[in-house]
């Protein structure tokens, strides 16, 4: 896999302090899904996703963004990973001339995001949210994923509260916002 983010540059755009020198082909925040090389971000929620990062890391993760130390293994040590994460993607769209869309609404987001990844993808490269990445962490995720060389970025935006389409709005800053449905 081709190289997606250096160690520095992980560092810089994070604020982090990175544990050497290293470079990942990929992001995961789901050790059930992680390749190798992948930058493992452990998130925290129900369960705090620190607690994975030995099986991350032999699972064959490439590196860690963590709040704390890692023993073992190549790691960019941050105060905070969900806003680290943010951070990322942040920086993964200002690297990229991509033209970023964004798909929201009721029903369909789904759908007319892979019909739109589907039609673009035939004039020029073009990265996508997998499946229905579309909530606080999907959405950064995407973004942190997508390659420096991307033309046309195709994101899915949900909600599952008042004022969270603004935030990934924010977040993303869409040169195109399509609104697909909007049911009450």
């Amino acid at each position: 896999m081709p190289e997606l983010w250096t160690a520095s540059d992980i560092a810089k755009a994070t604020g982090g302090e990175a544990s050497g020198a290293f470079s990942v082909s990929g992001l995961s925040i789901d050790t059930r899904t992680i390749e190798a090389g992948d930058l493992f971000v452990p998130l925290k929620d129900v369960r705090d996703g620190h607690d994975f990062i030995p099986m991350a890391l032999e699972r064959g993760a490439g590196g860690v963004l963590s709040e704390s130390p890692v023993p073992k293994g190549n790691a960019v040590i941050v105060i905070d990973s969900l806003k680290a994460l943010q951070d990322l993607g942040k920086a993964g769209v200002a690297r990229s001339q991509a033209l970023r869309i964004a798909v929201t609404g009721s029903v369909g987001k789904t759908s007319v995001k892979e019909a739109l990844a589907h039609m673009f993808s035939a004039f020029n490269s073009t990265h996508k949210s997998l499946k229905s990445y579309n909530n606080h962490w999907g959405v950064p995720l995407t973004m942190a994923r997508m390659p420096q060389d991307t033309h046309y970025g195709i994101f899915e935006i949900g909600m599952n509260h008042a004022g969270e389409i603004l935030e990934l709005s924010n977040l993303l800053h869409p040169d195109i916002a399509l609104i697909t449905t909007v049911a009450g």
